[in-house]
């Protein structure tokens, strides 16, 4: 698990050294434009240069505050959905996504998951990676993203 999320650490620090000097030294940190979110100890996106750096997202609908019920395939597509709400608030949309990072509670679920991603990204695909982990209030599933700013 630590060997994983040392990938995607480096990952996200050559994406960031292999901007110019000028766009790596402008970083804006951005707070959450969910009320229920306003908060918490990190930031809902960082921006660096043309670079979004979210934080990952899970199956929780904001409104309620509790995660969707109906399983990994509602708890996806809630995900996305709260993906889409973010990059929306930054007028970016889910073509403008070049990495996702997604993390399942169970492997197993790759292939409902996986139905659920596709109807979301159908051009432009992101590169992706995907493993297993535990996680935060028995989400079944949190993806991050990085989008970039054309």
């Amino acid at each position: 698990m630590k060997i994983k999320a040392t990938i995607t650490f480096l990952i996200s620090l050559i994406t960031i050294l292999s901007c110019t000097n000028k766009e790596v030294n402008t970083v804006k940190h951005y707070k959450s434009h969910e009320e229920s979110r306003k908060n918490v100890p990190f930031s809902d996106a960082v921006q660096v240069g043309n670079l979004y750096f979210l934080t990952g997202q899970i199956g929780k609908n904001h409104a309620t505050g509790q995660l969707v019920k109906g399983g990994i395939e509602a708890e996806t597509k809630q995900t996305l959905e709260n993906i889409k709400d973010v990059l929306n608030h930054h007028n970016l949309e889910l073509k403008d996504v070049v990495k996702c990072t997604v993390i399942l509670a169970d492997i197993e679920d790759f292939s409902q998951m996986n139905g659920i991603y596709r109807s979301f990204f159908k051009e432009n695909l992101p590169a992706r990676t995907t493993f297993a982990a535990n996680l935060v209030a028995g989400a079944k599933i949190e993806i991050e993203v990085v989008a970039a700013r054309k």
